[in-house]
């Protein structure tokens, strides 16, 4: 049964969007375990929960854990907060040597609730288009569409929903007119935009559309210099506010401002960076790694941030982009985490500095506490803050989701991967795969991409389709998607040869060549200890495997944080030594 948003047990709602149970619209306390528990049984309104049902969900099917104690424990909490009697429950019923089962269940729609807020405007940015007939002003036109739209989505996050880039870069020239697009997206404006040349001058024009009928409700035309590429940001955010937001604050309208860079070339620069490292970072980090997928459009990033940087030392989100490809470039393997994560920390810290008020800068800073610290407490602390400063930001929802996931909460993370839906409907079908991923239903994410049939999907996709076959023993559509995957991202040799080992020797011909790729890159320059523990645990050699995974563990690899949903450990997740490796890295 999918459980609506919130639900009402007797007296008592229970806010599964919110994480959160309320009687008279004051909050109960409950705590992780238990309130994983009542979701689990709301979802099964009226059917018995077995014992069993209840340990794989909560516990991964762990039986070396005290699970008795646990669900007794946790059943326990849930009737106290319930107000019920121990010794005469009415809602929470046990079934003497079977179970429990969880009566009055029902939506909470039968209580009257408090008037709801209006719905958020939904906006959607489109690429801006390139009419200049020069190709290298491409990514500047993509980049600036996708800055506008984060800046836009900070100006009232409760009131304006902007759609995210991903969602944005599927109508890049596009047939489909506004209506036809506002109709899938289900829109209230749309703003569009492009770049032309006229007498050796570069001209950027823009216009907001209201969806309902079609109406322009502000348009700008502006030569082509960074200074007025940034006033086409300021104007376009400030004229959407006064139509649909006339209350909004001065102090919001200097919070967009603070955004923008003393030197426009440092713009420039930061928009270019964005774009190279905003393509590249969508890839599975350990799919990446283990097929050494190059590192250009990190480097391209890195100068382009760099460039900014020096333009305009004040500027916060060229620090935020430089720690984000320190970051990204140790956990994608080009180096050791110490070479990478000290810097993204420096970096993250500098730009918090300059701007406290900046969510992605404390985005930033929580990877660096989840990847490297794995401080699970600070790093969400600082999720929660990115959220709190812009709701709408999908990437924070995402990787906080991440996060959850690792930490056992999975109805919190899946609502943070519907959350970051909500921002990027389109794009955000390979995050939630990535997300099924990590929980371990691999069935799902293969019926899900059977069922929505073979399209232009994203090289994420196929990445992670290669993952969920290897695991389930479909070891010919394994090969299928890993060759998918890497063709999509121009790795034609290598995909190739892996097309060929198979054909004549199998999968376990396929997984000796990748060792032997490894081993051989690793005599030449720096490769992950992490990439030859997963290896060795795809071959079924624990001995080998737990021997790199110390390897990894006194370098601290970035990718361990997630050990617990790594798909390739777990047949290994049960024994004793294994368990002893996830006590080292903190859960």
């Amino acid at each position: 049964m999918t459980l609506p948003a919130s639900v009402m047990i007797a007296d008592v709602e229970l806010d599964v969007e919110r994480y959160e149970l309320r009687r008279g619209g004051r909050q109960i306390r409950l705590e992780r375990l238990p309130m994983e528990l009542l979701i689990l049984m709301a979802s099964r309104s009226g059917q018995l929960v077995t014992r069993a049902d209840i340990v794989r969900a909560l516990w991964g099917g762990n039986a070396f854990r005290d699970t008795d104690n646990g669900i007794n424990t946790a059943i326990r909490k849930i009737r106290v907060a319930l107000g019920e009697d121990p010794e005469n429950p009415r809602y929470l019923l046990t079934v003497k040597g079977k179970g429990y089962r969880l009566d009055a269940v029902q939506a909470s729609c039968a209580m009257e609730p408090p008037i709801a807020p209006p719905s958020p405007v939904r906006v959607l940015v489109l690429p801006f288009e390139n009419r200049t007939g020069d190709a290298r002003q491409d990514n500047f036109c993509d980049a600036l569409s996708d800055e506008i739209s984060g800046n836009l989505g900070m100006l009232n996050p409760e009131q304006i929903l902007v759609i995210a880039r991903t969602t944005s870069m599927c109508y890049r020239r596009t047939t489909r007119s506004i209506a036809e697009i506002a109709h899938e997206l289900g829109l209230d404006y749309v703003l569009e935009g492009s770049i032309t040349r006229d007498t050796g001058r570069v001209r950027v024009r823009a216009q907001l559309v209201r969806c309902l009928d079609q109406a322009q409700v502000w348009g700008g035309a502006h030569e082509m210099t960074a200074t007025d590429a940034l006033d086409i940001q300021k104007t376009a955010g400030t004229v959407l506010a006064d139509e649909v937001l006339p209350a909004l604050a001065e102090q919001q309208r200097r919070m967009l401002a603070r955004r923008l860079p003393i030197d426009p070339s440092a713009h420039d620069a930061y928009l270019r960076g964005r774009y190279y490292w905003t393509r590249r970072v969508h890839f599975d980090a350990g799919f990446a790694a283990h097929h050494a997928l190059n590192a250009e459009d990190f480097i391209r990033a890195r100068g382009y941030f760099e460039t900014a940087i020096d333009r305009d030392p004040t500027y916060a989100l060229g620090y935020v982009g430089l720690s984000n490809v320190y970051g990204a470039t140790a956990a994608h393997g080009f180096y050791a985490s110490s070479q990478g994560y000290p810097k993204a920390r420096e970096t993250a810290l500098r730009a918090l500095e300059l701007d406290a008020g900046l969510p992605e800068a404390h985005q930033a800073l929580a990877g660096v506490h989840y990847f490297y610290d794995w401080d699970w407490r600070k790093a969400e602390a600082e999720f929660i803050e990115a959220l709190r400063l812009n709701p709408n930001h999908g990437e924070t929802s995402r990787l906080y989701a991440r996060l959850l996931l690792v930490l056992g909460r999975e109805a919190e993370g899946r609502a943070q991967f519907e959350r970051a839906e909500k921002a990027d409907p389109l794009g955000f079908g390979g995050s939630r795969l990535f997300g099924l991923v990590q929980a371990g239903r691999y069935g799902e994410v293969i019926n899900e991409f059977l069922a929505a049939g073979h399209g232009n999907r994203s090289p994420l996709v196929y990445q992670l389709l290669a993952i969920a076959f290897e695991v389930q023993g479909r070891y010919e559509e394994a090969v299928d998607a890993t060759v998918d995957a890497l063709t999509r991202c121009n790795e034609f040799a290598r995909a190739e040869s892996i097309r060929t080992v198979w054909e004549a020797g199998g999968y376990s011909a396929v997984l000796q060549w990748y060792l032997q790729d490894l081993l051989t890159r690793r005599q030449k320059g720096y490769t992950s200890p992490l990439l030859f523990a997963e290896i060795y645990a795809r071959l079924g050699k624990p001995d080998e495997m737990f021997h790199w995974l110390d390897i990894a563990l006194a370098e601290r690899s970035p990718r361990l944080c997630e050990l617990r949903t790594n798909a390739w450990f777990h047949p290994y997740r049960a024994t004793k030594r294994f368990r002893g490796v996830e006590r080292r890295v903190g859960y």
